[in-house]
């Protein structure tokens, strides 16, 4: 069989419970998203500023939270563990888990920590496309003590008995210890993990994959000058070397993807579809879901990266972040199928 006839029996066998009832541990830094819109009025007198009249606001899931929301919707049984405030943005993001049926019994309440919140202010005159002109960002000053995370790390270990896989997300590098990793990831080695950390990447030894995007594949190995795919083939080569991981998935954008997997020759898969991109929101979210719930489901690092791609191609299509649902998914990859069979 050759590997057109692989993709198209693979694309053509999934259906919408292929994801179903998959036990995902998301361990995390959950974040509250707020969208402020407001419609554009004139120039303050007392500053070169705008002046905007608030219309409306609504709150969604962030960081992991998002990761969250969509391996719900596309049928999984997802558990975030992390680190939430005893405020209203904390209420707010356990409210929102409740409300999609997400157990948040594993979500630590820590009375001195502020839960992340994102607040976005969008303006633009009545009947036009709202744009952000500004965000406010309240964030921690410091990080959760050791009692803290001794208690999350008793939470893990419990779920990860009976768990098919252990995503972390690690926005902010509040929720998330590497050291506490490590020792989790060495005490469950049958429980693959998938690790996507945006500042201390090259801390999670133990990870069974990772998936960097350009930007930070780029900051992790500045002594390389990246001006050719090559370059970015001898970083991904390089990081698992280093990582002693199993495979990485390198996230390029418009670019597509470079698959690495231990002896094997990486793999270039081009971006799914169109290339006029609306919203990258989000995208990167819907990637590490699909990888998480595709490798649960034993359909190996290559073929994940595969369903993955389709999936972020349909996201970036939509405004904000929105979480993809597992018949979308099927409809567009029986789409795909039948242009492989043609």
């Amino acid at each position: 069989m050759s590997n057109r006839e692989k993709d198209s029996a693979l694309l053509s066998e999934f259906t919408p419970d292929t994801f179903r009832g998959k036990k995902i541990i998301v361990w995390g830094d959950f974040i509250l998203d707020e969208y402020i819109f407001t419609s554009t009025g004139r120039i303050s007198r007392e500053a070169p500023v705008l002046v905007t009249e608030y219309e409306e606001s609504c709150f969604m899931l962030g960081g992991a939270g998002n990761v969250v929301h969509n391996l719900r919707s596309l049928g999984a049984e997802p558990v975030p563990v992390g680190f939430t405030g005893d405020d209203e943005a904390g209420e707010r993001i356990r409210n929102i888990f409740s409300d999609l049926s997400v157990d948040t019994s594993f979500l630590s309440v820590v009375k001195e920590f502020t839960t992340p919140r994102k607040s976005r202010i969008l303006s633009g005159r009545d009947n036009s496309r709202k744009q952000q002109v500004l965000r406010i960002d309240y964030l921690n000053k410091d990080i959760p003590g050791p009692a803290e995370y001794e208690e999350l790390s008793g939470k893990l270990r419990s779920l990860l008995k009976n768990a098919d896989l252990l995503l972390v997300s690690d926005y902010l590098k509040e929720s998330v210890n590497p050291d506490l990793f490590k020792g989790i990831a060495k005490d469950f080695p049958d429980i693959s993990s998938i690790v996507d950390s945006r500042e201390n990447l090259l801390k999670f030894n133990g990870a069974t994959y990772v998936t960097p995007n350009e930007p930070e594949i780029r900051n992790l190995f500045p002594a390389i000058r990246f001006r050719t795919t090559g370059d970015f083939i001898k970083a991904g080569q390089k990081l698992m070397a280093m990582l002693n991981c199993n495979g990485v998935v390198q996230k390029r954008g418009h670019k597509g993807m470079i698959i690495f997997e231990q002896h094997k020759d990486p793999v270039e898969l081009p971006i799914h579809g169109v290339t006029e991109i609306v919203d990258v929101t989000g995208a990167g979210d819907t990637v590490i879901s699909l990888l998480s719930l595709s490798i649960a489901s034993d359909l190996g690092l290559l073929n994940s990266a595969k369903i993955s791609n389709i999936g972020a191609s349909m996201v970036v299509m939509k405004e904000g972040a929105y979480p993809l649902k597992a018949e979308e998914l099927k409809s567009e990859m029986s789409l795909v199928s039948s242009d492989i069979k043609g």
